[in-house]
């Protein structure tokens, strides 16, 4: 499987480790980004935490859609445990058979498209090492107060 490439910001955050030349007239994205209004409630309360958990500048208006799709996916996730933790764990199905309930289903797939997503947005820890929010004091951010 080929390596995803890399923005040029992080690749000179990381200090440019393969030193090859870099694309000095790739787009840089600019503004906040703000939550879509077609969102859950759900959602929304997940993005608040999540956009004021990351140091600033490290998501730009352009993110707006892939922060959101996460959001949503972390609270079907978090929907889906809820149900299957308050017992909803078999149904009936058409012809009287008992069958895993469909939440299961919910859970996995929201499961994997937060891994998928928050790969791409910094969100995992993997993801995260590479970021250099310029502070050497982690302690002094919100960001570095969530991670320690």
């Amino acid at each position: 499987m080929p390596a995803i490439r890399k923005p040029t910001a992080v690749k000179e955050i990381e200090g440019n480790p393969g030193k090859r030349a870099l694309n000095k007239s790739e787009p840089k994205p600019s503004g906040l980004p703000s939550p879509p209004t077609a969102m859950s409630n759900r959602a929304k309360t997940v993005w608040k935490r999540l956009v004021v958990a990351m140091p600033p500048g490290v998501f730009a208006a352009t993110d707006s859609y892939a922060l959101a799709a996460y959001c949503e996916a972390a609270s079907n996730h978090q929907l889906a445990t809820a149900k299957i933790a308050g017992g909803e764990i078999e149904t009936t199905g058409s012809t009287g058979q008992t069958k895993l309930s469909p939440w299961f289903a919910v859970q996995s797939d929201s499961a994997r498209l937060m891994a998928t997503l928050g790969a791409k947005l910094g969100l995992d820890p993997v993801s995260r090492q590479a970021i250099n929010s310029g502070d050497k004091d982690q302690g002094s951010d919100e960001f570095g107060n969530l991670i320690n």
